[in-house]
């Protein structure tokens, strides 16, 4: 699979995070997908998401992303104390 795949998950995401729950990973077919927004404690416009799978740790990063309405939007360090976003492998664009 790839980033295509990817990309389509996050953009259903984004629009209804419920989505996530009955999605199956792209690379392993596990359903452990997660998804988080984050931004710098100095900027309230740059959000970045990161879409990934728990069982794998495969995903994708994508900066300066549309504020999500209806997600909470962690600060990096609230992200790092209270939900930390694990290091996983980044699936390239393609």
């Amino acid at each position: 699979m790839g980033f295509p795949e990817w990309l389509d998950i996050y953009q259903e995401a984004w629009i209804d995070g419920s989505t996530l729950a009955g999605r199956v990973c792209p690379e392993c077919g596990r359903a452990d997908l997660h998804l988080d927004f984050t931004r710098p404690r100095s900027s309230s416009v740059n959000v970045m998401a990161a879409l990934r799978c728990g069982a794998c740790l495969r995903g994708i990063h994508l900066g300066n992303c549309p504020r999500p309405e209806t997600r909470k939007i962690w600060t990096w360090d609230d992200a790092q104390r209270e939900r930390p976003v694990p290091n996983y492998t980044l699936i390239p664009p393609e």
